[in-house]
């Protein structure tokens, strides 16, 4: 792992410099596909062997459903600002492979 990944305070100002990217790119991607950011939310899950991991959780309605997507930032394989890029772009093809209208009033989120 290079330094520029690794923070000293583990996943805390990663996390915290990911979610500042990680926010504005995919409120940028919700005003250009029509979408509506609800959140956008970091915690701790549980891990392999008691290690440290991170998921991030983006909640954006779209195409008139509610869709949950959920992906792991830390460890880091990337730096923070990057993998908030990534992650959005992995946001924006599951909304527009995935995501259906739905028929009727069906209010189950899409889990993407």
């Amino acid at each position: 792992m290079t330094e520029d990944l690794v923070d000293p305070d583990g996943p805390r100002e990663y996390t915290d410099v990911f979610l500042r990217s990680a926010r504005r790119a995919v409120q940028d991607l919700c005003e250009r596909r029509g979408a509506g950011l609800e959140s956008l939310t970091c915690e701790v899950v549980p891990g392999a062997a008691g290690d440290v991991v991170v998921a991030a959780t983006s909640v954006v309605h779209f195409r008139g459903r509610r869709c949950v997507f959920r992906r792991g930032v830390w460890p880091p394989s990337h730096p923070a600002a990057t993998r908030a890029a990534i992650y959005a772009s992995a946001l924006e093809e599951g909304l527009l492979t995935r995501v259906h209208p739905g028929l009727g009033d069906d209010a189950t989120p899409v889990d993407l």
